[in-house]
């Protein structure tokens, strides 16, 4: 059994978030960025972290996955096909192909790391059941 610190702070949805960045840029440091990929997540988790930020244009949201820009431009593509965001040209630059969050998408995203801090609620000694 692998030991470690205790955790003994608080975790909030927000906190994961965080944490979930983080471990996104161990992985690719420590393993490489060619190795463990997982695109379509790194361009939600992004928008989803980026709520203010919106929308984005589909260039600029490329740079946040591990793929290559026209790959990461074929994902977006796919997860606008499943409704997981919008996309829609610039009024102001009919070129440019904006990309925003789907509502159900973010909500699917609360819902998400509100699981995440429930399973890392459990690790925390004080919540442990005695078995």
């Amino acid at each position: 059994m692998i030991e470690g610190r205790s955790i003994t702070t608080t975790v909030s949805r927000c906190r994961m978030i965080g944490l979930t960045e983080q471990v996104q840029r161990l992985r690719a440091d420590e393993f490489g960025k060619e190795l463990f990929t997982i695109p379509a997540f790194e361009i939600l988790l992004d928008l989803y972290s980026c709520k203010s930020v919106q929308p984005r244009s589909l260039t600029s949201l490329t740079g946040a996955s591990s793929a290559s820009e026209r790959n990461s431009q074929r994902i977006v593509h796919r997860l606008a096909a499943r409704g997981f965001v919008r996309l829609h040209r610039d009024p102001s630059d009919g070129r440019r192909i904006l990309v925003e969050l789907n509502g159900d998408a973010a909500a699917l995203l609360d819902r998400f790391f509100d699981r995440m801090v429930n399973l890392a609620a459990e690790l925390l000694p004080d919540n442990r059941q005695q078995r």
